[in-house]
């Protein structure tokens, strides 16, 4: 069994800005049944959920935007192959707008 003189870095517990060190030793003390900082483990749960929504997020904008442009590069290439010259197409080609236009009102008045 570690004693506190070991977990502790030479001149003191650690400063709660180093969270790592800071966590790691709330950890020891409660294996040894002491009572630990729940207002710094509070806020920094907040914080590691802040980091995790932020991070989910940005995944899904460049998820996003991969998508926009695929569905760009697959319209372009569609249109290159002769598809949007045909009366077929351009029909096609609306419904294709109107399903883009349809989603993008929905997914706004779902964000409200």
């Amino acid at each position: 069994m570690t004693s506190n003189a070991e977990l502790a870095p030479p001149g003191g517990p650690p400063d709660r800005n180093d969270r790592k060190a800071y966590l790691e030793e709330q950890i020891q003390k409660q294996k040894r049944g002491e009572p630990i900082d729940v207002e710094w483990v509070a806020e920094e749960l907040q914080r590691v959920r802040r980091e995790q929504v932020a991070r989910i997020e940005s995944t899904q904008r460049n998820l996003r935007w991969l998508v926009i442009g695929t569905a760009v590069v697959l319209v372009v290439m569609w249109a290159r192959s002769g598809a949007a010259l045909d009366r077929g197409g351009f029909v096609t080609l609306g419904l294709i707008v109107i399903g883009l236009l349809a989603a993008f009102v929905l997914r706004g008045r779902g964000k409200s």
